[in-house]
């Protein structure tokens, strides 16, 4: 029996029944579609406040979306125990790194930067930021130490913080990668797959346009089972329609034309697909499947909330915030 089915039985009776009646105050593409009709800023802040987010229509669009994150890792909190809520946490190690990155570039400038950590990690923002400061990483996970230790030291000799971010990145992966496999679910394998994979896809593009060479490819690409590092490095030397061109012959042929159009739009491409991989999970009783999924769900609604949000404060064209928008859960 797997570790994953032992969890889920233990969580049956009461978690997985509890995580199901929260999908419904989840935003769905209707909920999505009146967000992006709202005339105003202050309608669409509202319209929010009538769904259940909030609690004040005095609190900032980032105090709203920190607000929603804070609830939905009491949520977690609440239906797990402490070792279990373990396997969530290949959805929290990105802000640990993005923490590292941060730690580490302002120990190199020697000067704080207010707002530039996050704190839905796992790991403490304030122990990275003094092993940043310090130059001792020894309190850190040691695969996470050991990056945080050459990407320091090339900052610091170099200045190349865009190396600095690379070796980081990768060490990010990795550790997604681990932390998936460990919990020996499957949703949380393919999640952590398609992140590699679209990280390796979105760093070869970028590589092949701004001119950068193998080995810069072989330093950030990562391991993937469903993206070769060794077939993308192949295929860039012969410019991006050799890697459209690999990319054609893979489970990714589907994204070739939004990987052509931009970033963003395969970034949307990439949260639909996760989005069809885990509705059928909330029928997956028997594994913490369902709970998965509800966090992914509700992160890609912060998600769609924030872009909306920031479209309409920014007064873009409407078609422009809704070409972005990822599909609902429900």
């Amino acid at each position: 029996m797997s570790k994953d089915r032992f969890l889920g039985e233990q969580l049956m009776p009461f978690a997985v029944a509890r995580i199901r009646s929260r999908e419904n105050t989840l935003l769905s593409d209707q909920d999505l579609k009146n967000l992006m009709g709202c005339q105003t800023y202050s309608e669409c802040i509202q319209y929010l406040l009538d769904r259940g987010w909030g609690p004040t229509a005095n609190n900032t669009p980032e105090e709203l979306i920190s607000l929603e994150k804070d609830r939905l890792q009491e949520l977690t909190e609440s239906l797990l125990k402490a070792e279990e809520s373990k396997y969530l946490d290949v959805f929290r190690i990105t802000d640990d790194y993005h923490n590292l990155k941060a730690a580490i570039k302002e120990s190199y400038i020697q000067k704080e930067v207010p707002g530039i950590y996050m704190d839905g990690g796992v790991l403490d923002a304030d122990l990275i930021r003094r092993c940043a400061a310090d130059g001792e990483f020894g309190a850190l996970p040691s695969e996470m130490a050991h990056a945080a230790e050459k990407a320091r030291d090339i900052l610091f000799r170099t200045g190349d913080s865009q190396l600095c971010d690379v070796i980081i990145d990768r060490e990010c992966l990795e550790s997604l990668k681990r932390s998936a496999r460990s919990t020996g679910n499957e949703l949380l394998a393919e999640y952590a797959q398609l992140r590699c994979a679209a990280a390796n896809i979105n760093i070869a593009v970028r590589a092949v346009r701004a001119g950068k060479d193998e080995e810069f490819l072989k330093e950030a690409l990562v391991e993937c089972d469903t993206v070769s590092p060794s077939r993308l490095i192949l295929a860039s030397r012969n410019g991006l329609d050799e890697v459209y061109e690999y990319l054609e012959q893979t489970v990714y042929k589907d994204a070739v034309d939004a990987i052509k159009e931009s970033p963003a739009a395969f970034d949307r491409w990439c949260d639909t697909r996760m989005m069809q991989l885990i509705r059928p999970q909330k029928y997956n009783a028997f594994t913490i499947s369902p709970i998965a999924a509800f966090v992914l769900a509700k992160n890609c609604e912060i998600k769609s909330v924030r872009l909306i949000l920031s479209g309409k404060r920014n007064h873009l064209p409407d078609e422009k915030i809704r070409e972005r928008l990822r599909e609902s859960y429900v």
